[in-house]
């Protein structure tokens, strides 16, 4: 599984963050203005979060992972290691 640019690490904070930019799902980060909701950068990082751990505990056999933003790599690899 990729992890692309639509998940980063923010160097200052340390934060996860959502890149809209890099997130290519027009569903996922649409707003519905029938009903006068938008889509804020916190629902589109919990609704990218939620994506990511279902895809990842679908693995039977295991899972490769590969995580683009070296910050996340980084820090994904430093908690695996220390668990």
């Amino acid at each position: 599984m990729i992890i692309g640019n639509d998940l980063r690490i923010d160097p200052a904070s340390g934060r996860l963050i959502a890149n809209r930019d890099s997130y290519f799902d027009a569903k996922g980060k649409a707003s519905n203005r029938m009903r006068g909701q938008t889509t804020s950068d916190e629902d589109l990082l919990r609704y990218i979060t939620n994506v990511y751990r279902v895809l990842l505990t679908r693995g039977m056999r295991g899972t490769y992972l590969y995580i683009v933003d070296p910050e996340l790599r980084r820090a994904v690899r430093s908690a695996l290691t220390s668990a």
